[in-house]
């Protein structure tokens, strides 16, 4: 099992790329790290 660690996944661009890396590879363990400013969205 692969694993990744995303910077900036609460932000509009990283949460969409993280929804669709889970959709294409289920097989990879996924870290989100982020600020969580204003903006963050979980």
């Amino acid at each position: 099992m692969k694993r990744l660690l995303i910077a900036g996944a609460a932000g509009f661009i990283g949460s969409n790329f993280v929804r669709h890396l889970r959709r294409s590879r289920p097989d990879v363990e996924i870290t989100v790290l982020d600020k969580l400013t204003y903006a963050g969205n979980l």
